[in-house]
């Protein structure tokens, strides 16, 4: 064998050894545990109060971690809105997109499209957070009709898309910086066909939990 090829075979060896190491430093997230709970998240906001709804066994299996919760969250008028967020500062799988679930749960979706939420409002913590771009789904089951927002959280970063959420991840995370991962998804049912004041809704809502999503999802 030539000094040449003999070189080019040691290069790729050593290539293949980093590609390696860097995949299993990427994915050893997978055993670790998480030092932060969301459940600490607060239950009232303003005007907002909030019941839990318990997740199943099989949900938390599916999510792969107990860090995650639905709440109803409701206001003195009859406001009602549903949370959902899952989070982890380890393991890249938890979060992925709601569209996923719900057309596996029977629900059929209508339209997905980009939107924006206008925020933060003027409630504590007052963190100086900009508007965000998040992804609108119209879905349908029977006459049921519901409206979510959702969008991902990577660190200090804010993002719709399910791969740049990704990229993010392994991005941060080779340069040591915070690479926690979390979907949060709000949504709520269309009453009398009024979609326009659904959306209302939700965008309100998203408005107000935005700034405390940095101190309890770091």
């Amino acid at each position: 064998m030539k000094k040449d090829q003999q070189k080019f075979f040691i290069i790729l060896a050593l290539l293949l050894l980093a590609c390696a190491v860097s995949w299993n430093f990427y994915f050893k997230m997978y055993s670790q545990q998480d030092t932060v709970s969301i459940h600490k998240f607060p239950t009232t906001i303003g005007e907002w109060s909030s019941k839990e709804i318990p997740l199943t066994s099989v949900e938390y299996a599916i999510l792969e971690t107990k860090n995650a919760f639905t709440r109803k969250y409701s206001t003195p008028s009859g406001k009602e809105v549903y949370l959902f967020i899952v989070y982890s500062q380890s393991n890249r799988k938890v979060s992925h997109p709601p569209e996923i679930c719900y057309t596996g749960s029977g629900m059929t979706l209508l339209t997905k499209k980009p939107s924006q939420i206008q925020g933060p409002v003027s409630l504590e913590p007052s963190a100086p957070v900009q508007s965000i771009d998040v992804d609108s789904l119209l879905l349908e089951k029977d006459n049921f009709r519901q409206l979510a927002f959702y969008w991902f959280k990577v660190g200090d970063s804010f993002t719709p898309n399910y791969w740049k959420q990704q990229i993010l991840i392994a991005f941060k995370s080779l340069l040591g910086k915070p690479s926690s991962s979390a979907l949060i998804r709000v949504s709520a049912s269309i009453s009398n066909q009024d979609q326009k004041a659904t959306e209302k809704e939700l965008q309100e809502f998203s408005a107000v939990i935005l700034p405390y999503l940095s101190k309890y999802l770091p």
